[in-house]
């Protein structure tokens, strides 16, 4: 009843800022997201951001509408995001091809416009996504040479592909939140989703070196009319946090929102998913060495800061793409080893350096 009682009083409360849209530009196209300042926030003081992907057919404004993450942030002391996908969908390397745009790449722009524009924490960035947006968040972990400390995922799960080639640069901390009733994105996985959830839990639990055997814990059951129950997984001795909440009996959904619009079949009322999600992710923080920003040990870049001369490390020729924070080109041609940069005006940039067989984009700093 305490439960049900608080979840009421945090409904009931209204947002204390209306919500404020936001616009960049990302290779071409007018990106939005609209994004949530609490009241304590100042220039002065470097907060953590959370950025919220939303599931297919699914809108940023919606998703904060359901989870109500703003309410969290204003009581936390955090920035919280909801980017909006192109056509309502992310670039996950779903097995259906469900868009081809570079979120990857719009998502690691949104942090960076943020920590130039409103001074968060590059140390304390965090994903959650819902379904596609899960998927999202597993891709950007697995691929992203940007440090996010952690991320947590809601009845989302990794591709096929993401799965193959997940190689990440940190060590991110990752909950998952999935129900064992999911149609949508079965936890056993399917040809149409990709691998089963213990999967991708093996996978990240490989990674960031876990003992073997999890520890099992029911977690309290106070709603015993939503035909669901879920237990916590945890994970010890890895590098990062690793946990699983499987809800049996679970749905496509958020757990603790009762909602029409949140996902499909059984809600799990026994405990509220962003509160959950949010305890989850505070106190990680990513590693001071991933501000040094070096792309790969074979092809780092240097000096970062830099006042004149970016120098590349590597024999080869390459084109180049700058973009400015809110990801706007501002200069591309050819590049061998050195790049002159010194009539860019101070600020944090996005440099994408490409040839015939990759590309890889990472931010440097103008002094």
């Amino acid at each position: 009843m305490r439960f049900l009682i608080a979840l009421f009083i945090l409904f009931s409360l209204p947002n204390l800022n209306a919500q404020i849209n936001g616009s960049i530009n990302h290779e071409g196209q007018n990106r939005t997201f609209v994004y949530y300042k609490p009241s304590s926030w100042t220039s002065q003081n470097q907060m953590p951001l959370l950025i919220v992907l939303h599931g297919l057919t699914q809108t940023g404004p919606g998703v904060m509408d359901i989870t109500n993450f703003n309410q969290i942030a204003e009581q936390n002391d955090f920035i919280v995001c909801y980017p909006n996908g192109i056509s309502n969908a992310w670039n996950a390397n779903m097995n259906i091809t469900v868009s081809t745009a570079d979120d990857l790449g719009f998502i690691e722009s949104l942090a960076t416009y943020f920590q130039t524009n409103f001074n968060t924490n590059p140390l304390k960035q965090y994903l959650c996504g819902f379904s596609n947006g899960g998927f999202m968040s597993h891709k950007i972990a697995c691929e992203s040479s940007m440090c996010f400390a952690a991320i947590a995922t809601v009845a989302g799960n990794m591709s096929d592909t993401t799965y193959a080639n997940c190689s990440p640069q940190f060590s991110p901390a990752v909950l998952h939140i999935h129900g064992t009733a999911d149609a949508v994105v079965p936890y056993n996985g399917g040809s149409g989703t990709g691998v089963s959830v213990d999967q991708t839990i093996q996978k990240w639990a490989s990674f960031l070196t876990c003992d073997a055997s999890p520890t099992i814990v029911n977690m309290t059951n106070p709603n015993l009319t939503d035909l669901s129950s879920p237990e916590r997984i945890t994970y010890a001795n890895c590098k990062s946090s690793l946990e699983l909440i499987k809800i049996t009996g679970g749905g496509h959904q958020w757990p603790g929102i009762a909602t029409l619009v949140g996902g499909a079949g059984v809600i799990n009322m026994d405990f509220y998913s962003p509160e959950i999600i949010w305890n989850f992710l505070s106190d990680k923080s990513c590693p001071v060495s991933s501000l040094e920003n070096i792309m790969a040990s074979e092809r780092p870049i240097f000096p970062n800061p830099v006042l004149n001369n970016l120098q590349i490390d590597s024999d080869q020729t390459h084109e180049y793409i700058i973009y400015d924070s809110f990801g706007f080109r501002v200069e591309n041609g050819l590049v061998y080893k050195t790049i002159d940069v010194s009539k860019l005006a101070a600020g944090i940039y996005i440099l994408n350096i490409k040839n015939d067989s990759e590309s890889k984009s990472f931010r440097f700093i103008k002094d």
